[in-house]
């Protein structure tokens, strides 16, 4: 995995806009507030246990209690997963966006986490990694690490410009493999360091773009989020 540290917001841009020349199918973007594996939620605590049972219980558990709460109705595993993923469900997807800005702005926006460093790592792929949902009807079943195009089924999906890496539990190393230890994926992964003392200023450049709570959580949630951040938080 390469690494990079940036100085400014203006160096970023520059930065992103060298990786979209190199000419890969894909690539995607992924912000976080603190340097830890690039697991999804599911495994993060334990990597080493097979989650794979437990989450299909929940799974079912979820569409049997959400009937009653949500009008929409998914034809497979993978839209439901999707959906119960976005509204905090621990499950095998890890979150990554194609819009690099979308990406900074979670990398930053942890106001407990402004004095720490921040990471934003990029994935390059080509299209031939990505889930076939023709042929592939369960997110249970695959044999590696997929990237996961979603159907855009619920608001957050499409403010996010959200994708996902689809995970598995490897019995060959008795573990979900992190991506960066992923012998097929670590060289396709770029990681930025943001340090602490340029995230502020970030946050104001990405507000000004159109990045924020508001746009982000695209609900009345997210819109006193933002107010919270420009009438307190940004203040200081």
């Amino acid at each position: 995995m390469r690494k990079h540290k940036i100085n400014s917001f203006q160096d970023f841009l520059i930065y992103i806009d060298d990786i979209e020349l190199i000419g890969y199918d894909i690539n995607l973007f992924r912000g976080q507030s603190v340097n830890q594996p690039l697991l999804p939620s599911i495994c993060r605590d334990e990597p080493k246990t097979d989650t794979t049972e437990i989450e299909i219980k929940m799974l079912e558990d979820f569409k049997r209690r959400s009937s009653l709460l949500i009008s929409k109705k998914f034809q497979t595993d993978w839209e439901w997963l999707i959906y119960a993923q976005h509204f905090g469900l621990k499950t095998r997807l890890l979150d990554w966006t194609s819009n690099p800005l979308v990406a900074l702005w979670f990398a930053c926006q942890n106001q407990y986490s402004m004095k720490e460093n921040s990471f934003l790592y990029i994935l390059s792929c080509d299209d031939k990694m990505r889930v076939d949902l023709s042929k592939n009807q369960s997110p249970f079943n695959t044999t590696s690490t997929k990237i996961l195009r979603p159907t855009l089924n619920n608001e957050r999906i499409v403010a996010q410009a959200g994708w996902f890496t689809a995970h598995r539990y490897s019995k060959t190393d008795n573990q979900f493999v992190a991506l960066e230890k992923n012998l097929n994926l670590k060289s396709h992964l770029i990681e930025i360091e943001i340090p602490a003392q340029l995230k502020k200023e970030l946050l104001r450049k990405l507000s000004m773009f159109g990045i924020n709570n508001q746009t982000i959580f695209p609900d009345v949630n997210g819109l006193s989020l933002h107010l919270n951040w420009k009438y307190l938080v940004n203040k200081y």
